[in-house]
This record gives structure tokens, sequence and C-alpha cells, in this order.
């Protein structure tokens, strides 16, 4: 790589940038990661304003071009390494291939928007990632597969402890989850920094349409995320069931996740099969902008949230919320009209017909909702992400 592709002129003087070098194969492939959301937010205001660093994306494969023009700039370097492949090259890629591309381009800091690092490697800072680590501490009933086995999860613990002792800081994207990570897997607090996510609120204001399932329905309130158990599903679909009929036929419930056999079995049981509306495809960032924007309310009652980034895309769109008391949900909507016990169906289905049914209520927290918006600005959410990365 040339040296002065790490130089920029200051006074007439030449000045080596800081290096900060990021696993890209979250980022540049494809679904972008939730995980990658804050990588993805300081890139996207950086091809804007180009931050006083140099940045190296490293990944083993060619990027999708949408992706690689969406982050194009002077100061950020894509690097293919080695080739795609199953677990064992992958590990040989994060243990070999990346340290010694570190050290070639004299990478300063080094981040993954997940918990896994390389070895240490002498003069390089590693940052990680670990947006909550719920999968210890809820019950197992809470989740599928694999996050529901012990033996799993006593495995995942022990690595992430190991890895986490690598680190020389590791990011969380809320107060709640920084509490959490010290509780259940020792990670010191004042190694642990604390980055909100942010979202491009200027991008919700453009004249955005429905997605094409919705095209001929009336009103309707919104669940955005996967489908696992925590997310109570279950609840939001009782809690609906419990709405006024004259609501509920004017108004819709659409889950933007995967139903499961139980979940149809649910609303069939109560009459529901007319007003409750799944959409299971992968939506592109119009649509996505578009299905929150024509929602009336925004509904997320899980029993855990390490963030809860539906909630601020509801806060961009100009939507009322309806949100889960527990967790990183309780830390971004602190207000009781507009948070419910997740395990309480009737505090659920009272404040949610209130928000549809009560326009003066529905006024003041939408009123509410635009004095959040300044702090989950993308711009200052990225801001937050460069300098937690770059300031030691």
């Amino acid at each position: 790589m040339r040296e002065n592709l790490w130089l920029t002129e200051r006074s007439g003087e030449l000045v080596k940038l800081m290096i900060i070098g990021i696993d890209g194969r979250f980022l540049l492939h494809g679904w972008l990661h939730p995980h990658s959301q804050l990588v993805d937010v300081l890139l996207r205001e950086n091809a804007r304003s180009p931050y006083p660093a140099k940045i190296v994306l490293y990944t083993n494969r060619p990027p999708e071009v949408h992706w690689a023009a969406k982050y194009e700039a002077d100061n950020v370097v894509i690097r293919v390494l080695g080739k795609k492949g199953g677990r064992w090259r992958r590990l040989w890629w994060l243990w070999r291939t990346l340290p010694q591309a570190l050290r070639t381009d004299g990478v300063e800091v080094f981040y993954s928007s997940f918990y896994f690092l390389p070895p240490r490697i002498h003069g390089i800072r590693l940052v990680n990632s670990i947006h909550d680590c719920c999968v210890f501490y809820i019950p197992p009933a809470l989740n599928r597969g694999l996050l529901a086995s012990p033996i799993y999860l006593r495995i995942l613990k022990l690595a992430m402890r190991w890895t986490n002792r690598r680190s020389d800081r590791t990011v969380t994207v809320s107060n709640f989850s920084k509490r959490m990570l010290a509780l259940h897997l020792n990670r010191s607090e004042s190694r642990t920094a604390v980055c909100y996510h942010g979202v491009d609120n200027a991008a919700f204001r453009a004249d955005l349409a429905r997605p094409g399932e919705l095209k001929d329905c009336g009103e309707y309130s919104l669940f955005v995320g996967s489908n696992l158990p925590k997310k109570n599903i279950t609840g939001l679909v009782q809690a609906y069931a419990q709405l006024p009929a004259e609501v509920r036929k004017k108004h819709l419930l659409v889950l933007k996740t995967s139903p499961y056999p139980e979940d149809h079995e649910l609303i069939a049981r109560l009459g529901l099969q007319s007003q409750v509306v799944f959409i299971d495809r992968r939506l592109d960032e119009a649509e996505m902008r578009g299905l929150f924007k024509h929602a009336q309310v925004l509904l997320l009652m899980s029993y855990d949230e390490g963030f809860g980034l539906p909630i601020i895309e509801a806060f961009a769109a100009g939507v009322s919320v309806l949100v889960s008391k527990r967790a990183a949900c309780g830390e971004l909507v602190p207000v009781d009209d507009y948070s419910a016990e997740p395990s309480d169906i009737s505090e659920i289905a009272r404040k949610w017909e209130r928000l549809v049914c009560d326009e003066e209520h529905r006024r003041r927290s939408l009123e509410w909702v635009a004095s959040r918006l300044p702090e989950f600005e993308q711009s200052v959410a990225a801001g937050r992400f460069f300098e937690t990365l770059s300031s030691w």
C-alpha cells in the first residue's frame, strides 16, 4: 500500500492521519447486519464530510457495488483478503490473514461489530462490540435454537469472556447493556463505551410510499423485528384482540417479521385472520421508511432489548410509540403513558387504544417524539462513535 494514502496536508505540512481498521464482512455484502449499524452511520456521514482519519474496511470477498458506492470517500479503502469459506477458513482469516494486513497497513485501532477479535497485535488497540447479552439471563423459553441450549450458552459465555480479555475497549448501545455486560460477562464498566444508534432523520421526510402489501389498507399499528419469543408477538396479538371491534375494523396490526405456525394458530383462534398482516420479505431502505412513516403507532413489547432500533426509526418517521418498560426500551422511552409491562396484556391494550383513538393524547405523544429526535440523529451517533474509536 502506498504510504501517501495515509498523509494529509495541514498548514502546508504533511501530517500522518490515524488509521482505523474495521471488519467489513458484515457490512459490504447483501443485507446490512443490525450489529453493523454503527459502522454504517459512521461511513455514511464520512462520505458526506470525511473524518480526520483513514478508514480501512477488511473483508474476505469482493464487496457489492452499491455498498462500496455508499461509503466511497477519499479516506476509505476496501481491502479484500483471502477468500470466502467455511468455519475453518474464517478462523484462519481472523487469526492469520487479518493480523498480517493490520500490521502491514499500520493500523492503530481495529474495530469488530461483533464480540470476536483477532489475537493481540503489538501497537494495535482492539475494540469489539457487544450489543446485549440477554441470552445469559432471560429464560431459555424466550429464545430459539442454539440460544435456548444451556450447553451452547455456557461455551458462548466462555468465548465472549476470553475475547473481552483481549479487547482494549468494548462498545455497546445502551446504558442498560453496559450494566448487563458488567454483571454477566464481568466486563469492566470503565472499559465499556455506550454509543447509541442513529438514523438519518432527513430521509424520513421524503415522500415515501407504503409497501405494496399495504397499498389498499387503512390505518395500522406496526411491529418490526425478529420473531424470537422474547419479542412477545403473542402478547401483542392478545392485546390487539382486546381492542374494541370498531377500532380493529379500521386499524390493522402489521407485523414485519416471519410468522411461525403457532402465530397463525393464535390469530385464527382469536378470529383475527383479516386484521393481522405479516410482511416477511426483505424490504429495501425506501420501503422500510415508508412502512414506518404510514404507521399510527410503533409497538415493541419485548421482554428484553439491548437497544430497540425500531423505536428511534419511529421517532424519525414522526410516529407514536408504545414500548416495553423493560431493559433498554425503558431507557429510550422513560414515559409511563408510552410504555407498558410486556406481560400485562390489559395495560398494553388500554394504552394502545388511547394512542389510536385519543387525538389530544396522540398529539402530545408526537410532540414528545419530536423532542427525542436530536439525540438520535445520524450525525450525532456517527460523531460519538468516531470519538470512541479515535480518542484514548
